[in-house]
């Protein structure tokens, strides 16, 4: 089985994640690392399990870099993934698909819509691939919320909440400063902006109301979307002490819910039925390990990438962009298709 050649481009929290994830393809080589940080690159254990449960990852069969450009030139690559601060996601994969590669690039897709065309442009005038790592799109859970809502297994879906909130990074600085992350509205919340207008589209419009943090963006969000016959609320927020990722739908004959304290899983209570029961999930394979998956075998020809185009992440950060423009004006938007 002939290998992707991988380069990676940040190794701290989620290049680590993805390292762990690409670990547990044999389809796939991880030749190279890159990170401005050499003691991201020094291994005092030398072997590292990083979340995962597969094969462990050893840097020294791997050549590293502190400099991408460098990385490019000397390496035989097919693809990179970066895992970045998001005000240079477009310039390092601009940069990269420029030489002919295959990017796989962090969410957000970048930090200004304008930088969103630059990344497509290059994808486009070098024939690759560009994918964004919006994992919900590929998370068990919300799979079968989107499944349910477009098939509409009990009935259609009449109201959606979902909520995501943490604290404030203490393991990456970058995060806390808005210019760099575009502040909790773009970094967090843009997760739920995502998979709700991916798995239900565009709303007719949209409110926002937010307040702004230490990252001197919006760092907590409220907004609501209006469908024709369905309302969604979606909460963001880095104001808070611990992580926590949830949502409950309410279908015309059944309720839904994940996350939700004090029992997580994903569970379903049909009308008529007396308590919750809970859903088996078709995969134990994490919406990490899912997304990346999915980049090579389109980059492979096995998949035509119809799930995470860049088109659609595009419309995302642009998304969020309305709702800063409605917390700022205090009015609804409407959306124009």
């Amino acid at each position: 089985m002939e290998k992707l050649k991988v380069g990676i481009c940040g190794y701290g929290g989620l290049g680590r994640v993805h390292v762990g994830s690409m670990m547990g393809m044999e389809d796939v080589e991880i030749v190279a690392v890159c990170d401005n940080n050499p003691k991201k690159l020094e291994s005092k254990e030398v072997k590292i399990n990083i979340e995962t449960n597969g094969p462990v990852f050893d840097i020294r069969n791997c050549r590293t870099y502190l400099d991408f450009r460098k990385m490019l030139k000397k390496e035989k690559l097919d693809a990179v993934v970066t895992a970045l601060p998001t005000n240079i996601h477009a310039e390092y994969a601009v940069m990269a698909m420029k030489e002919g590669l295959h990017v796989f690039s962090e969410k957000p897709m970048a930090l200004k819509v304008r930088e969103c065309d630059k990344m497509i442009k290059a994808r486009d005038d070098n024939k690759v691939q560009l994918q964004i790592g919006q994992c919900l799109r590929f998370w068990p859970e919300y799979e079968i919320l989107k499944k349910a809502a477009e098939e509409k297994t009990y009935g259609p879906l009449k109201a959606l909440t979902m909520i995501r909130i943490g604290g404030y990074s203490a393991w990456a600085e970058w995060f806390n400063d808005g210019k760099i992350s575009g502040g909790a509205i773009l970094d967090l919340h843009l997760h739920d902006v995502d998979w709700v207008q991916h798995a239900l589209g565009l709303p007719k419009a949209l409110v926002a109301s937010g307040l702004k943090g230490i990252t001197g963006e919006v760092d907590d969000v409220t907004a609501i979307w209006q469908y024709e016959d369905c309302i969604v609320s979606i909460r963001g927020s880095w104001m808070y002490q611990t992580f926590s990722m949830s949502f409950q739908a309410f279908f015309e004959n059944a309720a839904m819910d994940f996350g939700i304290h004090p029992d997580t899983a994903l569970r379903v209570k049909v009308k008529g039925e007396k308590e919750f029961r809970k859903v088996d999930l078709p995969t134990k394979e994490n919406g990490y390990y899912r997304e990346l998956k999915y980049f090579f075998d389109s980059i492979k020809g096995k998949e035509k990438n119809t799930v995470c185009t860049a088109e659609s992440t595009k419309k995302s950060v642009e998304l969020v962009m309305l709702e800063n423009k409605s917390i700022e004006k205090r009015k609804w938007m409407k959306i124009v298709t």
